[in-house]
């Protein structure tokens, strides 16, 4: 289970830059690390990645095929890495902070 420092120390710096190395996982640890809940649904944070990435409402369609990736790709990968806990069966994600990554957040641009 992550929390909000299981990963200070722990994750490689070689680790954290793969993780970031991805735009969209950039733009969902961002979301992440500025909500105040901790709790998200796969279909919130779709929302949020799509109008990030696009900059406008991308409708129901461009909006699943994101929360797909979501679920199939980076949040699985972040889970694996204990960055955020994500429960497949239920589709929420559950992120407690992360000194490290927001550490290297700060010094990435997006694309």
């Amino acid at each position: 289970m992550a929390d909000a420092d299981s990963d200070t120390g722990l994750l490689p710096d070689a680790e954290c830059i793969d993780l970031l190395s991805s735009n969209r996982r950039r733009i969902l640890l961002r979301a992440l690390c500025d909500a105040e809940e901790r709790e998200h649904s796969l279909e919130a944070l779709a929302a949020t990645v799509a109008q990030t990435e696009q900059g406008t409402d991308l409708g129901d369609v461009a909006t699943h095929r994101i929360g797909v990736s979501l679920h199939h790709v980076h949040l699985p990968r972040l889970d694996d890495a204990d960055v955020l806990d994500y429960d497949r069966e239920t589709n929420t994600v559950r992120f407690y902070g992360s000194d490290r990554i927001e550490t290297w957040l700060a010094t990435m641009h997006d694309d």
